[in-house]
């Protein structure tokens, strides 16, 4: 197999597990959203969030790849805050019926 084939099957395992991952951190972000929502806590929590960038941006060893795990990071919190967001919404629409 030539290399370029075999690092491309190596990617896709690669963002197979990531999308498990994913799928993982969706569900409990759902969970989460029920936690807030039954105490009327906000979705949005800034000083969490920038604890949350500033570890994981810190477990990443390669200098030149810290900005794109900063963008990483940030951009799946967004995506998180997004679902709680929609979760907390359907369970406002789902009380009021």
């Amino acid at each position: 197999m030539p290399k370029h084939d075999m690092l491309r099957k190596e990617i896709d395992e690669i963002d197979q597990e990531l999308m498990r991952l994913f799928e993982r951190r969706m569900q409990i972000s759902e969970e989460i959203a029920q936690y807030k929502y039954s105490r009327d806590i906000a979705v949005f929590d800034s000083s969490r969030e920038k604890q949350v960038i500033d570890k994981n941006v810190a477990l990443i060893e390669n200098q030149s790849l810290k900005l794109y795990g900063e963008l990483f990071i940030k951009n799946l919190m967004g995506l998180s805050r997004k679902h709680q967001n929609d979760s907390i919404n359907h369970m406002k629409v789902s009380h009021k019926s």
